[in-house]
């Protein structure tokens, strides 16, 4: 009998590590994983300012964050468990069934000052991806990996041949993988670029399209008393809008590894309606969030960036801060003073932040069972799926999904 091809998973993030966990518990199938990370040493490590800022285990895309805006780069996980290994670690909604027992809410205890200080804010504690370690899933992946039942590839995924609508193989910048069917487990950019390079553009509707992230302005808080705490973070603040708007603020008690002298003070929209798009130009693949380009997201944004003023100049941080800055050049808070509408929304364009939220970039590419559409072996169970970025952090809606398509894929290869 003809030996079946294997199954090649392109990402072990956070939903490559649960798909290929699955895969591997509930069929006999080879697998093949391709992951250009390697194992993360840093999961008892629960300042995640140390974990985000070694360079082993992130990597940076060149994005825009508006139209015509200029290039940013967009930091993400680059380990076994994606940002799961080097996220900040807020589990700000409801912690999904499957992490059960591997997360658990801050207490008082864990807050640092900035976090103390949004508390008297009105703010929250927030549920933590900690219980004694940082849940990491690429824990799951290594462990395969040492018994054999997987074969893992440091690598990265260059295009799928393809031939009759069918995926034939994977390459990757050295080699060729045949394959049965492929599972794309990349993330919400990476994942489209890989379609877009395979030439799937005339087989596949609106790749790369409905891209979005979480809109964010940040404040520096330079504070009279160095860091000394736990965890980086741990409170945020829900605020309201006019309309159905929702924002989040965060705290975290440093801006960096090496800097305990200054917070950062930030707030987030967390239900934009606006959409970007990754695509492929003569000049090679281009990322642009498209932020803010609604009326409705330009008016949360303004409320929002009040709001945080407001929590700045509060009693509670006031009382740690030697001074606000609004920018890396150091302009004070006061300068956002008596600002018309229209100059508060070009300075807001001009100082939008990245936080590794994004989501949605090839959900009208899939059907509900994640298989991509006009192709008959190609899925996708990453948050490039989902239908808008959540209002919550992405992580656990990541989970939910990615292991909702994983069940599927289960019966699929069995």
């Amino acid at each position: 009998m003809t030996k079946r091809l294997p199954i090649v998973v392109v990402g072990s993030g956070t939903a490559g590590s649960l798909v290929v966990s699955q895969l591997a518990a509930n069929t006999s199938r080879e697998i093949i994983l391709i992951e250009v990370g390697q194992v993360s040493p840093y999961d008892d490590q629960s300042r995640f300012m140390n974990t985000l800022e070694q360079a082993d285990f992130s990597s940076c895309v060149s994005t825009t964050l508006t139209d015509g805006g200029d290039p940013m780069s967009y930091r993400q996980g680059q380990a076994l468990g994606g940002g799961s290994a080097v996220n900040g670690m807020l589990l700000t909604g409801d912690a999904p069934v499957a992490v059960e027992g591997l997360t658990r809410m801050a207490e008082l205890s864990d807050c640092g000052q900035m976090s103390k200080a949004l508390l008297d804010n009105d703010g929250r504690l927030s549920r933590l991806w900690w219980n004694a370690g940082r849940w990491n899933p690429g824990r799951a992946v290594q462990h395969l990996v040492e018994e054999g039942r997987i074969t893992v590839v440091h690598d990265h995924v260059t295009y799928i041949d393809h031939s009759k609508k069918r995926a034939t193989a994977v390459h990757t910048a050295s080699r060729a993988f045949e394959c049965e069917s492929v599972v794309l487990t990349a993330g919400a950019l990476s994942t489209p670029e890989i379609l877009l390079r395979s030439g799937l553009t005339r087989l596949v509707p609106a790749i790369g399209e409905g891209l979005q992230n979480h809109p964010t302005i940040s404040f520096t808080v330079k504070l009279a008393q160095k860091a000394t705490v736990q965890f980086d973070t741990c409170v945020v603040k829900d605020i309201a809008m006019s309309g159905d708007s929702v924002g989040l603020i965060t705290t975290f008690e440093r801006v960096g590894m090496n800097d305990e002298e200054n917070a950062l003070l930030s707030v987030s929209l967390m239900n934009p309606s606006s959409r970007g798009a990754v695509w492929i130009s003569d000049s090679g693949v281009q990322c642009d969030f498209n932020m803010l380009a609604t009326k409705r997201d330009r008016v949360a944004m303004r409320e929002a960036v009040n709001q945080l003023i407001d929590v700045a100049i509060s009693k509670p941080i006031q009382s740690l801060a030697t001074s606000v800055f609004i920018d890396d050049e150091g302009t004070p808070l006061s300068h956002l003073s008596n600002m018309t509408n229209d100059e508060l929304d070009a300075w807001i364009d001009g100082n939008l932040t990245l936080v590794s939220h994004a989501t949605s970039s090839c959900s009208q590419s899939v059907d509900s069972n994640g298989k991509v559409i006009g192709v008959e072996n190609i899925y996708i169970a990453d948050a490039s799926v989902l239908s808008s970025v959540p209002t919550v952090t992405p992580a656990s809606e990541v989970v939910v999904e990615s292991l909702r398509i994983a069940h599927i894929l289960v019966q699929e290869f069995a």
